[in-house]
């Protein structure tokens, strides 16, 4: 009885593990900043809707799907896991092989039943949302190219239910949006180049980065949106600077792990931009 209280603070830390708390806490904080900017572009939308509640609601119903996808993932992808991240797959294995898959349904149960109790608009949306998580947890091994698309897609997926709650979505947040999607397509690919540098996940990353800093600075600068344009000035100085380095060092005779470093800084850059940029939504867009 002495050693319960570790054994089930151990469990808890490898489950919030498993389901990738902190990606579901920055999903949470972003959907979040996203409602507040649509219910400023049209506050009557917010009064008809529900209020807090019902947006309280959109969140922890995203985050039980979203947490019941990343178990399925996990529980799937142990062996590809256990080689890349040995210690962190092996502590999480404790709660993965026994109660991943029971906790994923369970979470996608209580979350789709949520959903349904908001109607049958969000139902349908949040059904379809984890239809599309299931079939990607299967099939994303055997994906190439698009996969870092579906992935980004699937990450932002979550933003249009909110868009459909209100039934608004202004054309600059909607720009913001795909911005946000193509970087967020570009970090997909930079994660998959630090476990593979044979992919071409590093410079699909720069490519990618480098569209969703001229989509940034070219909408902006059309429509007459700083916001947008100071989104994109980091984003294609950043690429410069970064093909500069990766021709510099694949010019010496770069090796493999010298390539999934240039991934890892490619990846916590991109992570950074990504904070950044929810900070230009919430003070200047």
């Amino acid at each position: 009885m002495a050693g319960l209280p570790r054994k089930l603070a151990l469990r808890t830390a490898a489950l919030l593990l498993a389901v990738r708390w902190y990606n579901i806490a920055f999903l949470s904080v972003a959907q979040g900043v996203f409602l507040w900017k649509l219910v400023q572009s049209n506050p009557d939308a917010w009064a008809l809707s529900g209020g807090w509640p019902v947006a309280v609601l959109l969140l922890l119903i995203t985050a039980l799907l979203v947490s019941g996808g990343s178990l399925i993932n996990n529980f799937y992808d142990a062996e590809h896991d256990l080689i890349h991240r040995p210690w962190r797959t092996l502590f999480e294995r404790t709660v993965v092989r026994k109660y991943g898959i029971p906790l994923a349904f369970s979470f996608w149960f209580f979350g789709l039943g949520l959903a349904w109790h908001l109607g049958t608009r969000m139902g349908l949306f949040f059904a379809v949302y984890a239809l599309l998580l299931w079939i990607y947890s299967h099939k994303r091994r055997t994906l190439q190219r698009g996969a870092h698309a579906v992935a980004a897609g699937l990450a932002f997926l979550p933003f249009l239910s909110c868009s459909l709650w209100l039934r608004t979505l202004p054309w600059n947040l909607l720009v913001y949006g795909l911005v946000l999607l193509l970087i967020e397509t570009a970090r997909q690919a930079a994660k998959a180049a630090q476990t593979d540098p044979e992919v071409r996940g590093y410079r699909e990353s720069l490519s990618v980065l480098f569209l969703a800093a001229a989509a940034a600075v070219v909408s902006g600068a059309w429509w007459g949106q700083p916001g947008l344009i100071l989104i994109g000035f980091p984003a294609g100085t950043a690429v410069a600077f970064l093909r500069y380095l990766e021709r510099t060092s694949y010019a010496n005779g770069v090796h493999e792990p010298v390539k999934a470093q240039h991934a890892r800084n490619l990846d916590t850059f991109l992570k950074v931009y990504m904070v950044f940029s929810m900070g230009v939504l919430v003070f200047v867009l």
